[in-house]
C-alpha cells in the first residue's frame, strides 16, 4: 500500500511526530514490576484494582521525582524511570537506589495499612538497576510527543527486573552501576548472570531479599517481550 503524505498532512490518517535530535547521556535505568499482580486480579474485582495500581503508582512517580528522577512509562504493572538527564552519572545511581529503597518502603506501609488486612496477600516488587549510555530524544505517534530513551542498557536493566524472579531476590542491581553507589559499608552478594539475548555474561549485586513464598518461576518470554516493549 502507498503511503499518501498529503493525505497524512490533511488529517486522512495520523501523523507521526519526527523524533528530535536524539542526545546520548548516561543514565541510571530502573524497572519495577508488581509480583503477585495476577492472584490479586482473581481475587479482587477490577475496580478495587485499577484503585490499588493507581494509588501504588501515584506514589512511586513522586518518589521517582523527588530524587530527581522521570517515569519514561507505566504500563499494566510495570513502571520504567531514568535518572541523570539533569545530573551526573554518580549522582544519578544513588538517586536511583534511594527510590527504589523508597518504593521499597512504601510497598511495606502499603501491605500493612492495605494489602494484607484487606486484601489478604501482601504484594510485592522486583526492580532492576542499572547504568550506561543511552540515546535521549522525544516521539510520538501523536501529539504530544514524549520522552524516549533506546539503547542496550535499557533493554539490559528490564531483563535484570525479570531475573529477580528466577534468582529470588527482588533487587537486582549491575555492577556498572553498584561501582557508583556512594555507601562503602554496603555489601551484597556478587554473581555473574546470563542475560537472554545479551551475548557476554552481567556481573550482579543482590540488593534485595528473597520473596515471600519461595524461589518463584523465571519469566515466561511474553513476560521479556512485553518488558522490552515498553523499554522501547
Amino acid at each position: 500500500m502507498e503511503y499518501d503524505l498529503n493525505l497524512a498532512l490533511q488529517g486522512g490518517c495520523p501523523a507521526v511526530i519526527p523524533p528530535s535530535t536524539d542526545t546520548e547521556q548516561e543514565l541510571a535505568i530502573l524497572f519495577l514490576d508488581i509480583r503477585n499482580f495476577t492472584g490479586l486480579m482473581e481475587s479482587q474485582n477490577a475496580q478495587t484494582v485499577i484503585q490499588i495500581v493507581r494509588r501504588l503508582f501515584t506514589g512511586f512517580n513522586q518518589i521517582v521525582k523527588n530524587f530527581s528522577g522521570r517515569v519514561v512509562e507505566v504500563a499494566g504493572d510495570n513502571l520504567y524511570a531514568v535518572f541523570g538527564l539533569q545530573t551526573n552519572l554518580r549522582d544519578a545511581v544513588n538517586n536511583a537506589y534511594q527510590a527504589a529503597k523508597t518504593m521499597f518502603q512504601t510497598v511495606e506501609l502499603f501491605n500493612e495499612a492495605y494489602a494484607v488486612p484487606y486484601y489478604g496477600n501482601p504484594l510485592q516488587v522486583g526492580v532492576g538497576l542499572h547504568s550506561g549510555k543511552v540515546f535521549v530524544g522525544e516521539f510520538g505517534l501523536n501529539a504530544p510527543a514524549q520522552l524516549s530513551v533506546m539503547g542496550l542498557p535499557v533493554n539490559i536493566a528490564a531483563r535484570l527486573q525479570a531475573k529477580t524472579k528466577e534468582l529470588n531476590n527482588d533487587m537486582l542491581i549491575s555492577e556498572d552501576a553498584f561501582k557508583h553507589i556512594e555507601n562503602g559499608e554496603i555489601q551484597f552478594d556478587q554473581q555473574t548472570i546470563r542475560l537472554q539475548g545479551i551475548s557476554y555474561g552481567q556481573q550482579v549485586r543482590l540488593a534485595g531479599k528473597p520473596y515471600n513464598g519461595g524461589n518463584l518461576l523465571p519469566s515466561s518470554s511474553s513476560d521479556l517481550d512485553y518488558l522490552l516493549a515498553i523499554a522501547g
